[in-house]
């Protein structure tokens, strides 16, 4: 599944943490943004591939509806073009203890607590998988297409999001100027779980407005949500059913143990259930998941409480743009912001 991260290196702040982490990758960084060009440019030289064009085209149409139609932030974020020789963006290391669902967490000065870990170079990524995994910690590394800088930089377009749906494109970009436009300082699971609602839906409202609710892009994105909904409350379910076990009596042997079993009926009932539960070969074709409380956590982060933001924009009438007026109050809430969201929808 793809999944987006949060990487934050503002260029003012690279002199102190020299021979580092963060000037390590923000130097990846730097390189990245200094090759990529405007995509005006792009689309006036002659030489453009169609696929490129029409994707470029539609990247404009996007940004243009996240603003003026959603009411995020009007950045210089996807107005540049790069071409790269790899299909994705980053590797992403995350962690967590073997026998509960208690994230191991990097720590950066002025920005806080981030549960993720984005390196440019794999074998960076592995380096660091392997560190954390001698340190008895479940580890996952995972692919990632795309991440936002927060507006500290001006993140572009890669050539491989060709291949992307529309569906898929729209979502990317508007989950990515959400994070540009609302972000929570330590709240990185609401900050996500946030993007996540804004993107899907929209995504969805872009492809409705362009297409209408006939057409066969909506159609199809419907569907793949309506997939991915069911996907994911099977994994709550299971992440449930861990996360009791894990708050049990049961020394720690048996939660190995219990663990392993739990996990493997999970994909056995999944991949028998598959073809008669989704709609789209992506998940005719499960495999099933690892016994990893990393991969797990990584999945629950963007979705365990997508219920508040759909509450809160039934509650608005299914307007997107109030409530996304109402969501950006959160950054000046006190206390905890999903206690502040419960409060305001039924």
């Amino acid at each position: 599944m793809r999944r987006t991260a949060l990487l934050l290196i503002p260029l003012c702040l690279l002199p102190l943490f020299s021979g580092c982490y963060v000037l390590k990758q923000g130097t990846y960084l730097l390189s990245y943004n200094s090759r990529s060009r405007p995509i005006e440019k792009v689309l006036a030289e002659e030489s453009i591939s169609g696929d490129v064009g029409v994707m470029l085209s539609m990247v404009q149409e996007i940004r243009r509806y996240a603003v003026e139609e959603i009411g995020l932030e009007d950045n210089k974020n996807y107005t540049r073009y790069l071409e790269l020789d790899r299909d994705y963006l980053v590797d992403v290391v995350s962690a967590c203890t073997a026998d509960s669902f208690t994230p191991y967490e990097w720590r950066f000065p002025f920005f806080g607590s981030f549960p993720y870990k984005g390196f440019y170079k794999p074998e960076d990524a592995q380096r660091e998988a392997s560190r954390l995994e001698r340190m008895g910690l479940d580890v996952w590394v995972r692919q990632v297409d795309g991440f936002s800088t927060l507006g500290f930089f001006s993140d572009p377009i890669y050539s491989f999001m060709t291949e992307y749906s529309l569906f898929a494109l729209a979502e990317l970009i508007i989950h990515e100027q959400t994070h540009a436009t609302v972000f929570v300082k330590n709240e990185i699971q609401l900050s996500e779980e946030l993007a996540t609602f804004v993107g899907r839906e929209g995504a969805l409202s872009f492809l409705r407005d362009r297409y209408g609710e006939d057409s066969e892009a909506y159609r199809q994105a419907l569907a793949s949500l309506s997939d991915w909904n069911r996907y994911r409350d099977r994994v709550l379910e299971l992440y449930d059913e861990l996360d009791m076990l894990y708050r049990s009596e049961t020394d720690s042997r048996r939660i190995s143990a219990e663990k392993q079993r739990i996990v493997e009926d999970f994909n056995q009932r999944l991949r028998s259930e598959a073809e008669e539960l989704f709609q789209s070969d992506r998940f005719h074709s499960f495999e099933g998941i690892p016994v990893n409380n990393a991969y797990i956590l990584s999945f629950v982060r963007y979705s365990q409480d997508l219920d508040i933001f759909y509450r809160l924009y039934k509650a608005r009438g299914c307007d997107l743009k109030a409530t996304v007026e109402v969501l950006k109050q959160i950054r000046q809430v006190k206390g905890s912001p999903k206690e502040y969201l419960q409060r305001l929808v039924p």
